[in-house]
């Protein structure tokens, strides 16, 4: 697990960029990201680096945990289904940061750079980032971009959509999902931040519960709860979206992949 909080912090905007960092001096993550080996067997889960769904693909990219030499599987989860298309084999190589970007180069076993992984440096971002700052992820020359936004609470991919939870200082939590089954065009966000129109938008959301590292968030709009589950303890991971009707449940789709924020 020590790898993988490096890794995260990596990527969340620590000053520790080289491959000789220390650990002593590292922060928590501030999210937890998670991916589940096959949908619909229920294979076990695993800790991600980040889980990028892509706004401009038709795929979820997956970075799996870093080891001690900084190597790491990205796995491209195909939309919809979220089957397991294709996986490459990498390292981390050394980061190199601007005055609000920063990169961190992809190398191959021979030690060339064959991607890269761009994402906006978190002090920038307003009014606060909460997962993963990564904006696009670019191997062998194909650059996908990575929906992102600020005071993201889950960033979710079912075999059918993708789910999102934002907190929003007007109208508490805001929930959208994004059809896989729908051309969605792209839209710009402040600072940085990378999506899409949504298929669906429900403001005036509530965190209804948060018991141990579990987390349910609850939207109502025309007779229907919508409500998001997730959890932030690697050691008990799973998520997923519900809707109810009349105090009956009329959908569940479980998580393939997701970031939950540690922050409630």
């Amino acid at each position: 697990m020590r790898a993988w909080v490096i890794g995260a912090v990596l990527l969340a905007g620590s000053a520790v960029t080289g491959a000789g960092a220390g650990a002593g001096a590292q922060q928590p993550p501030q999210s937890v990201s998670m991916v589940r080996a096959g949908m619909r067997t229920g294979g076990a889960w695993s800790p991600a680096l980040f889980v990028c769904d892509a706004i401009d693909r038709d795929r979820v990219l997956v970075m799996s945990a870093p080891d001690a030499r900084r190597r790491v599987t990205l796995t491209a989860l195909e939309k919809p289904g979220l089957a397991p298309a294709r996986a490459a084999q990498l390292r981390i190589g050394e980061g190199e940061a601007g005055m609000s970007q920063m990169w961190m180069p992809l190398l191959d076993a021979a030690g060339a750079q064959v991607g890269t992984i761009h994402s906006v440096s978190p002090g920038v971002v307003e009014p606060g980032a909460t997962t993963p700052t990564v904006t696009s992820l670019t191997l062998n020359d194909d650059t996908a971009t990575c929906r992102f936004a600020p005071q993201t609470r889950v960033l979710g991919a079912t075999a059918k959509r993708s789910i999102q939870v934002t907190r929003t200082e007007r109208s508490g939590y805001r929930y959208r999902s994004y059809d896989y089954d729908t051309n969605l065009p792209a839209l710009s966000q402040p600072w940085g931040g990378r999506d899409t129109r949504a298929s669906t938008t429900i403001d005036g959301g509530r965190l209804v519960e948060q018991s141990g590292d579990r987390r349910v968030y609850e939207f109502r709009r025309a007779g229907f709860v919508y409500r998001v589950l997730a959890s932030t303890d690697a050691a008990t991971p799973g998520g997923g979206v519900e809707v109810w009707q009349a105090g009956r449940r009329v959908l569940a789709e479980p998580f393939g992949a997701y970031t939950a924020a540690l922050q409630p």
